[in-house]
């Protein structure tokens, strides 16, 4: 541990709410804001207020004061609307290059939401790519491509785990996903309304990167933030096989329950 974040690779930190820090050029990563999603969601008759840009640019503003970043790369999915540029998103995006304007620059790698998210960069001379390395780590949304040898930051997953207690309570939370051997860092959603897979309880978020297709989730570790306090959990291949076999003691426990209200 070290500084406001915590190490999980040689030159590779993860702070509290969902970014990363590269050190040796001190470049802060986040994925998955997903600006424009509530209008997105009002063509699908589902209203809800519009304060997610707010909520991301004061925690980009605070880590911001805290790290002092050279540079913000976001690695995809800027924007959530696929077919077209939505009012709300042309408006949310302006409003988020100009939040960082004159406190740092920033790049965007391209996701699979971002379909013309160049003709709003493009105004503000903001560089859009399909990926790129900074300080020997590669930085992706995750959506296309295999791993090669390098360090690998990717997003698209919207990792979460969900917590229970022991009287079967449960919170589901987004988390970091680390594979030490792999040396690939997940990130979780920045959206507020994108709170995740949840990779434990799903399985079938082991098919959704194609760099992740070989072994899948099972050797991830969580990594979750309880305030400023890291907490790491098991791999996720532990942690489905505890609740398999959690779920297994509790079926005939519920089906003898079943069985006493037919009478």
């Amino acid at each position: 541990m070290s500084g406001p974040g915590c190490r999980v690779a040689r030159g590779v930190e993860v702070l509290p709410g969902g970014a990363a820090l590269l050190t040796e050029e001190n470049v802060l990563v986040v994925a998955d804001m997903h600006l424009g999603v509530e209008a997105a969601l009002e063509y699908e008759g589902l209203s809800i207020p519009r304060v997610q840009t707010k909520k991301i640019e004061e925690y980009l503003a605070k880590t911001i004061r805290a790290v002092s970043p050279s540079k913000v790369v976001v690695a995809g999915d800027l924007k959530h609307n696929f077919s077209r540029n939505l009012v709300q998103e042309w408006e949310d995006i302006r409003r988020f290059v100009k939040g960082l304007s004159g406190r740092t620059s920033i790049e965007v790698i391209k996701g699979n939401h971002d379909n013309y998210l160049g003709s709003i960069l493009q105004e503000y001379g903001v560089p859009i790519r399909s990926e790129m390395t900074v300080s020997g780590v590669r930085i992706l949304h995750g959506h296309l491509g295999t791993l090669d040898n390098q360090i690998t930051i990717m997003g698209h997953i919207h990792p979460s785990i969900r917590l229970r207690d022991s009287i079967g309570a449960s919170l589901k939370d987004r988390c970091f996903l680390y594979d030490k051997a792999r040396r690939v860092l997940v990130l979780p959603a920045l959206s507020l309304l994108a709170y995740g897979t949840d990779v434990v309880g799903q399985p079938s978020a082991d098919k959704m990167s194609p760099l992740l297709s070989e072994g899948g989730l099972s050797d991830f570790v969580p990594i979750m933030f309880s305030e400023k306090r890291p907490l790491t959990f098991p791999k996720v291949g532990e942690l489905r096989a505890d609740r398999e076999a959690r779920l297994q003691t509790y079926a005939p426990i519920e089906h003898k329950r079943r069985g006493r209200n037919r009478y």
